[in-house]
């Protein structure tokens, strides 16, 4: 019986032929050239809300008036929000990226050599 062929197992050389082929492919992967963008938008998002955040807990610390301190804890959940929706961009466009390299290799595994 075959067994199933694994990247641990595979030859320079078929990782080589691999890699040729991936680049003779020149696979056009939707959106893949604003996708870096995204990525880096991620990243940024998730800084500069946590640095809103931050910045918001800190200011709070040195307020009397409660209207004020509130003010400040609405700035913090918005710094948060940023973060979180920061990762979730970044993770999407991370991830993505990943399983569709993972899956072409899995695909270009799959087929009986040549």
């Amino acid at each position: 019986m075959d067994e199933p062929k694994t990247t641990r197992g595979m030859a320079p050389e078929r990782r080589e032929q691999f890699e040729a082929d991936i680049a003779q492919v020149r696979v056009k992967t939707g959106g893949a050239a604003g996708e870096p963008r995204l990525i880096a938008l991620g990243a940024v998002l998730m800084v500069v809300g946590a640095a809103v955040a931050l910045i918001a807990f800190i200011v709070s610390g040195s307020q009397a008036d409660s209207r004020d301190v509130m003010s400040s804890i609405i700035l913090a959940v918005f710094g948060l929000s940023l973060t979180v929706a920061g990762g979730a961009v970044f993770l999407r466009y991370s991830i993505g990226r990943f399983l569709r390299f993972w899956l072409l290799r899995l695909i270009y595994e799959q087929q009986p050599d040549a």
